[in-house]
This record gives structure tokens, sequence and C-alpha cells, in this order.
């Protein structure tokens, strides 16, 4: 008899997207919020071939300059170590690629108009520096009338204290839902080192 790999496994996800739920408090997720209206803040834009661009048409949103898990609350970093542990019991194939780590850079951002979010189909996984990319991760900080779509597979609503992670490749295209209300994300990635 053949053992069951995790692929083979009935209960295994094909969507390859891990959604943790209450994995912050309410009082958690306001400090964080807390912690974002006193932060420096920049228009959000995205990486191109010229660098950091800003272009309302793609991408319209406000964002933290320069935001690094190191500089932020410790419920931040400890939250989403603990959800990639649940994500790669599930997907333990992860044990066998090359050595990876949570990146310090992140994206922490607000919406708050109906034009607000990235709303251009896009992966995390691009070319140069970001080809090292092999996980993405959001957590929601307040419920939004507006989620993350994902071209392939369901679309995941904004929930407070719900941290997602999926695969940054092709597979994984997504944009914001249409922004319908005030929402706070946090995002960022797990790279190869």
């Amino acid at each position: 008899m053949l053992k069951k790999t995790p692929s083979q496994d009935s209960n295994s996800n094909p969507s390859f997207i891990g959604i943790y739920d209450n994995v912050l408090s309410a009082e958690e997720c306001d400090e964080l919020i807390s912690f974002f209206h006193s932060s420096d803040k920049r228009m959000g834009g995205f990486q191109s071939k010229q660098g950091y661009v800003v272009d309302y048409e793609i991408k319209k949103n406000v964002e933290i300059n320069n935001a690094f898990l190191s500089k932020t609350p410790e419920i931040a970093p400890k939250t989403i170590c603990n959800c990639i542990r649940k994500y790669k019991k599930e997907y333990s194939s992860l044990d066998h690629i090359f050595k990876w780590q949570l990146q310090n850079d992140y994206t922490f951002q607000m919406l708050e108009g109906k034009d607000d979010g990235y709303k251009q189909w896009h992966t995390e996984h691009c070319p140069g520096e970001l080809s090292k990319r092999i996980l993405a991760w959001m957590i929601y900080l307040n419920d939004a009338e507006s989620g993350t779509e994902f071209m392939h597979f369901p679309t995941v609503e904004a929930k407070q204290g719900r941290c997602i992670i999926w695969p940054s490749a092709f597979t994984h295209l997504h944009r914001s839902v249409p922004n319908k209300s005030l929402k706070y994300i946090m995002s960022g990635w797990f790279s190869f080192v």
C-alpha cells in the first residue's frame, strides 16, 4: 500500500491559500492601527523598471514609509511566525526547499476611498530582487467590505484579525476587491535567503 503524501490527502487545500482567523485580538489590531497613524507615511506605489512608481490607475493607498517588522510592535512578526508554522504543517514540502525566511520589509497600508487599492492583477514574484519571494502574507486589521480577489481561487474576505498566506508566483494572481470602506492591511513576504 502506498503512503499518502500531503498532496494526495483528501483534506488538503488545493488553493494553497492558508486562512487563519482570530490571530490578533481587536485590541491588538487597534494597537497596530495606532502605530500606523503615528508613523511617517507616503502615497502607495509599486516597484517597476523605473524604481518606485506612484500611479493611481494601478494602485492607490496611503502606506507607512519604509516599513520594517523590526520597527513594528512585536505582536505583528510574532503573529506572522505563528501562522507560517501552521502553513508549513499543511504544506510540509516547504521543508524540502532552499533556506527561506520572513522578510523584514513589508507594506502597511490604509485604503479609504472607493477608488483605493491595488487594482491591477499582479503577483508578488517579479524579476530582480523580488524573484526570491516564495510566499506572501497579509493581515486584515479591521472588518472591511472589500477583500482580496484571486484570479483562479475564491475571494478572501477582509476580516479583523485574519491572516492569509499564499504562493507568490503566477498561479496566485490577485488584486484588491473594489474598495467600499476604510480598510487597514499589513502585507509582506517570505523569501529565499
